[in-house]
């Protein structure tokens, strides 16, 4: 019986979350972001394509021409993918409260737990599927419009890294959705953590400069842009001739680190955000309809 409830509950998770993957399909904020997406893939390397010729970059494209992939790769992760994963976090349970369906959907024979559970992974799953085609299209087009593409060992570490990384401010659009229970209010203090995260970032390591005073690295590092940004960089600066590319990749600040530091802050943001999702939806009225 256990066994049958615990099916039956995974059931029910399975069938929130491709739900939420249809709704957030169907939002136009999230379809414009995946086309400006794919634009700026493509974008990419048609401007390295038509510089290929320049006489600085001819003269380090033997070294990293054939690891061109992890500019399409990376770049994405230090601002674009966490948009996209604010930009549909924010609104998969806000949104529901605002048309009313949460009601609906919790007089059925499910419960808050699979509900919320489902909403989640759906969402995140979108994510994951946008990434893993700009990732594709990075490989194909540097394949092509380059040579082969090599150290594709590292690429499933890189992905998984990245995926991990957008979990922070997924997390966090998705409690300030459930939190607010307005889209447009979550979508902007969620936006507004992260371009601030990283301004101070640069402020805290500018300040440092003068006074020499670690403190100041530590706040920096606390923030949760830098565990988000830096965990697929140090990964990927174990690639041989990585170090050519990297410091062109980067937004923000480049702070000593380690893997397993950013990886800390990433976690640590990550679970505490989503229980506070969890605890609140699990805890909280579930009003009809917020107008």
């Amino acid at each position: 019986m256990r066994q049958l409830r615990g099916g039956e509950g995974i059931n029910k998770v399975i069938v929130v979350s491709l739900y939420e993957l249809r709704r957030a399909l169907a939002r136009k904020k999230v379809l414009v972001l995946i086309y400006l997406s794919l634009i700026f893939e493509v974008a990419v390397y048609i401007a390295l394509f038509y510089v290929k010729d320049n006489t600085s970059f001819r003269e380090i494209l033997p070294a990293i021409g054939n690891i061109l992939w992890l500019v399409g790769t990376l770049l994405p992760q230090s601002l674009l993918i966490h948009f996209i994963a604010l930009s549909i976090s924010s609104g998969s349970l806000s949104e529901e409260y605002e048309q009313g369906t949460v009601d609906f959907f919790l007089t059925k024979p499910i419960g808050r737990a699979e509900f919320v559970l489902g909403k989640y992974l759906g969402g995140l799953t979108l994510v994951v599927l946008i990434y893993l085609l700009m990732v594709t299209l990075s490989i194909l087009l540097s394949w092509i419009l380059f040579q082969p593409q090599g150290n594709l060992i590292y690429l499933p570490q890189i992905f998984a890294s990245v995926v991990i990384s957008a979990l922070a401010f997924y997390s966090l659009g998705f409690m300030t959705g459930e939190v607010f229970r307005r889209s447009s209010i979550a979508y902007i203090i969620s936006s507004t953590i992260l371009i601030s995260s990283l301004l101070i970032g640069i402020v805290l390591n500018f300040v440092y400069g003068f006074t020499k005073n670690s403190i100041y690295i530590m706040i920096a590092k606390a923030l949760p842009n830098w565990g988000a940004t830096q965990l697929p960089i140090f990964i990927a600066s174990s690639i041989p001739n990585s170090s050519v590319i990297l410091p062109f990749l980067e937004v923000g600040p480049s702070l000593n680190g380690t893997i397993y530091e950013a990886l800390g802050y990433v976690v640590s943001y990550s679970i505490s955000f989503t229980l506070i999702s969890l605890l609140s939806f699990l805890s909280r009225d579930i009003p009809k309809r917020i107008s």
